[in-house]
């Protein structure tokens, strides 16, 4: 499996603390079946702003440290930005993407998408970014409405969920959104969002879930298939849940749901 999201770069965000910090969280991780991640660094002006330099220079000791210690995990770099005026000169600027790719992890504002929300995300996809939207059942203008979820989609925008919300973490609101998201397929990420400060062992306890009341194959497109799919840079596809009608003899139609690949 391939975590999308979590902040485990030390001392450069709100996310671990030290080095041994992150190699307790990266040896949990590949227990909980963790074989690559994504380490995604806030990227927020004013706050946590740095040069890319800074982060290389911590991820390669980390990435180091990893081998030295034997810990069977793949890393790769990543940030979490904060979708503002300046987003596009940032990710330009220091190559802010999830790898070597044109997707970008982007966050905004939780109480609610800001009117200028299209406006900073429109020059990312004009300049051939793929936007993905962070924990997006957090969101109160999503909670509000999860409809608003497949309209971000239609205007080529990503989605990635934490596993953490599909349990509870965060509330049962975000839990009820987090799940209408994924059973209405408008999911393409799975994500841990662990910033080092609790047990990370909510990644397997969500998949575990969702086997349950979808599929394994869910599964599979957000953990392996759509991950691997970003650090090959080949485009996801936005839509992969559609419904079909079948006919019975002397039965009504009959909708359910299919989730396809490609």
């Amino acid at each position: 499996m391939i975590d999308t999201h979590c902040h485990l770069v030390p001392n450069i965000d709100d996310g671990s603390s030290s080095f041994e910090t992150s190699l307790k969280l990266l040896r949990q991780m590949v227990e909980d079946g963790i074989t690559h991640a994504f380490l995604t660094s806030h990227y927020l002006p004013g706050l946590y702003q740095y040069d890319r330099a800074l982060y290389d220079d911590r991820f390669e000791e980390l990435q180091s440290l990893v081998q030295k210690e034997g810990i069977n995990i793949t890393l790769y770099p990543g940030f979490e930005v904060l979708l503002n005026p300046t987003s596009l000169t940032d990710i330009e600027r220091f190559n802010l993407t999830l790898g070597n790719s044109h997707y970008v992890l982007i966050e905004s504002d939780l109480n609610g998408l800001p009117k200028d929300f299209y406006e900073n995300i429109y020059p990312l996809l004009r300049n051939g970014y793929r936007p993905v939207l962070a924990h997006a059942e957090r969101y109160v203008s999503i909670m509000h409405k999860p409809h608003n979820a497949k309209e971000l989609m239609e205007k080529d925008i990503y989605l990635q969920i934490n596993a953490g919300s599909l349990l509870g973490k965060y509330g049962e609101k975000v839990r009820q959104t987090a799940w209408v998201l994924l059973n209405n397929g408008w999911v393409h990420l799975l994500g841990s969002d662990s910033h080092a400060n609790e047990p990370n062992n909510l990644f397997p306890q969500a998949i575990k879930l969702i086997k349950e009341r979808i599929d394994e194959h869910t599964v599979q497109l957000l953990t392996l298939d759509f991950p691997q799919m970003i650090i090959n840079d080949e485009q996801i596809p936005l839509f992969y849940v559609y419904i079909q009608s079948s006919h019975h003899h002397h039965q009504h139609h009959k909708s359910f749901w299919e989730r396809i690949f490609g």
